[in-house]
């Protein structure tokens, strides 16, 4: 039995997996936890989930000790195991998400092979997880890829159940419990792209009957059972101010208002859908199923059924997410599934020979001309951004460039398949180079983990940590929540100076300077980090050590 598992069939037939396997190790998982946390959110959830973890409290999310009603608690669910596991760190609150990901990309695969062949599961699995804004948001401690998992193994399932013969009651009750935890990642907005992907589908399928074979009304029960126990809870422990948070201000005035300063054009997804696919973004004219393309797409009658439902599952979310009020990447993440299935199924179609020469002598063009713009972009805005750091930006161009050369030299000889390889190579080796060498960059600009830990080993007498015309989440994350207010007043500073022996404050260059020319306190350096400047201020009335 041995022999015959470990035949040249049997690893042939096992080498997606393991090719796979290794993609999303370095796409998804290598040196996770080597960028500190960025931006607003990744810390902030992370704390919270640390702080229900600490706390045992699993119904209300806190922060800081008190509630914090803005989002859903899978995240946290799901991170809190992670936490326990390995300790508080980086890593920790991104595996999850990580898993997520992976989970996402095997229902691709899983799904690919079912309706056309294990070629096309393989290609699209392989699409996604090179696509850069995938893999960045799979390495994220975020509410966006656990979302959009759940999104997608629901979708899966009720691909399978449509096109071959009719779900399983296990199949169908998993796919409706997936969609109970997407209202449980990010809210009413999992129920509600769910309902309108299906019913575009049923609108545009006209086969009738199609929408039975995955139980709709039997599952929406299974979706509210899933879901509203913890709506239910967490509104016995918080009363009304969960619903004027959670539903009326972060759900409702976020999608009909700015009132989160998350303002974009009606264009805006349309725009950042390509840059998340990259590499894959310039192969999309290609790769676009025959009936969509010239006036064949008007004839929609004469479309496959399944391309309709993969169309309806990308662009839904695409219209519903582009006239929401507050606009921002990750909102359009759950298009990237049905577009990655779309591509596979092309290129699995292809043979080196196939294709017209037309098509192969524009696009591969395409690729290389967004590759070369990208390429040539890199070290200009590492220069410009990251204190002079061409030489890493250089580096990202080269790893840019490299495979996009050997992917047009390959297409403009008609070796179609080898060019797509190269591009998938592309996105391995642009992620890798990216996570082993913007890091530093990364770290130093958008995150304060260093600066705060400056402020730490500095504070000699618990001193005080307050910010002067600078606020970030991480700042307040990495000092343990202890900084104080941001103060935006030269004379409130002043006042504060006289108040108090010492303070620290955390600042940007250009005030670290306005600070030290002020004659009415006494101003000295105690680190940097990239722009930031951490400073000790005593009032001018005080001696230098005192």
């Amino acid at each position: 039995m041995i022999t015959a598992v470990l035949n040249r069939e049997s690893l042939k037939s096992a080498a997606p997996y393991f090719l796979l396997g290794a993609v999303a190790l370095g796409t998804l998982f290598f040196r996770l936890g080597a960028l500190p946390f960025i931006g607003a959110d990744e810390c902030r959830y992370a704390r919270i989930a640390q702080e229900m973890s600490e706390s045992g409290r699993w119904v209300t999310p806190i922060l800081t000790g008190l509630p914090w009603l803005e989002k859903p608690p899978l995240y946290y669910w799901i991170t809190i195991p992670m936490i326990r596991t390995f300790g508080m760190s980086e890593a920790a609150a991104r595996i999850a998400p990580a898993l997520t990901a992976l989970m996402a990309a095997a229902s691709i695969f899983w799904l690919g092979a079912r309706l056309w062949s294990w070629r096309a599961g393989a290609w699209s699995a392989l699409i996604l997880l090179t696509a850069i804004g995938y893999a960045a948001f799979g390495r994220s401690a975020s509410m966006d890829m656990p979302f959009t998992a759940c999104l997608t193994v629901a979708f899966a399932l009720f691909a399978a159940g449509i096109f071959r013969g009719g779900s399983s009651w296990w199949q169908a009750a998993c796919a409706y419990a997936l969609i109970g935890c997407a209202v449980l990642a990010k809210g009413p907005v999992g129920i509600v792209l769910a309902a309108g992907i299906l019913v575009l589908f049923w609108v545009f399928d006209e086969q009738g009957g199609s929408l039975r074979r995955i139980h709709v009304f039997a599952g929406a029960w299974i979706t509210l059972l899933v879901s509203v126990p913890w709506f239910w809870l967490v509104f016995r422990e918080n009363g009304f101010s969960f619903i004027s948070i959670f539903f009326i201000n972060h759900n409702l005035a976020r999608y009909v208002s700015d009132l989160h300063h998350h303002d974009q054009p009606v264009y805006y997804f349309l725009l950042v859908l390509p840059g998340l696919l990259f590499p894959w973004s310039g192969w999309l004219p290609m790769l676009i199923p025959r009936p969509l393309r010239g006036r064949a797409v008007l004839n929609w009658r004469t479309w496959d059924r399944s391309t309709i439902f993969l169309l309806s599952w990308a662009l839904f979310p695409l219209v519903f997410f582009s006239f929401s009020g507050s606009k921002l990447a990750g909102y359009v993440l759950p298009c990237l599934p049905p577009i990655a299935l779309l591509l596979g199924r092309g290129v699995a179609g292809l043979t080196d020979q196939e294709r017209s020469r037309d098509a192969l002598r524009r696009t591969p063009w395409v690729c290389f001309v967004l590759s070369l713009l990208l390429a040539v972009a890199c070290p200009v805005v590492f220069q410009i951004e990251y204190g002079g750091a061409w030489k890493v930006g250089m580096g990202l161009g080269i790893a840019v460039l490299g495979p996009a050369l050997a992917a047009l030299w390959f297409a403009l000889r008609g070796r179609c398949v080898r060019a797509l390889q190269a591009t998938a190579l592309q996105g391995l080796i642009l992620l890798l180079a990216g996570i082993l060498l913007s890091t530093g960059p990364l770290a130093t600009y958008h995150s304060a983990r260093e600066i705060a830990a400056m402020a730490l080993a500095a504070d000699t007498g618990k001193e005080p940590i307050l910010t002067y015309y600078y606020f970030h989440h991480t700042l307040h994350y990495y000092t343990g929540y202890r900084v104080g207010a941001n103060i935006i007043n030269p004379a409130v500073l002043i006042d504060y100076a006289r108040r108090h022996a010492s303070f620290l404050v955390v600042t940007e260059y250009p005030q670290a300077q306005e600070l030290q020319n002020m004659p009415q306190i006494r101003v000295s350096i105690v680190g940097s980090q990239g722009k930031l400047r951490l400073l000790r201020i005593r009032s001018a009335g005080q001696p230098p050590n005192g």
